[in-house]
């Protein structure tokens, strides 16, 4: 029943977030989907044992609020994901609020942090941070990324590597 409850919470919390876009300081253009797909490495040696050593990656993003660019081109998004990491019976789903800051048109960073649902045991503090590079610009920007993931109990942390598709 928590558990069930703390997933609501963050489907609530995501839903809020998306809904509640301020349009002044918003262009739509700048807001959108990402979708991140990839694997998984754990870091523990005992969850590469327990289940297979390179798991499934996937987050769907959503950029809420975009700033404006600085005079040096920097600018940065606010937003939120839900993903799925897993291989065979093991999973998590961690579902956070993001940061992302564009250094120029190649590339950028991002960091989330929020509640992690693990298939055995309670939820937990959920952390991500990644690094990226922009392969192509324009209407359909396509990504790769670099980065670790894992949740406050230490058992499901590691290393990402991804393809990031914007729409």
């Amino acid at each position: 029943m928590h558990k069930g409850l703390l997933c609501l919470a963050a489907a609530a919390l995501m839903g809020t977030l998306a809904l509640t876009t301020t349009a002044s300081a918003q262009d739509s253009a700048m807001q959108g989907f990402t979708l991140n797909a990839g694997i998984f490495y754990p870091s523990k040696k005992s969850v590469r044992q327990a289940s297979e050593d390179i798991w499934f990656s996937v987050d769907l993003g959503y950029k809420f609020q975009t700033s404006e660019p600085t005079e040096s081109g920097y600018y940065y998004d606010l937003g939120a994901s839900v993903g799925y990491k897993g291989a065979g019976n093991t999973y998590y789903i961690p579902v956070h609020l993001t940061f992302t800051g564009y250094l120029n048109e190649q590339f950028f960073y991002r960091a989330g942090a929020g509640v992690g649902f693990p298939k055995s045991g309670d939820a937990a503090f959920s952390y991500a941070i990644e690094l990226g590079y922009n392969l192509s610009a324009g209407t359909t920007p396509i990504a790769i990324t670099l980065g670790y993931a894992g949740i406050q109990r230490g058992d499901v942390n590691g290393f990402t590597v991804g393809v990031q598709f914007q729409f």
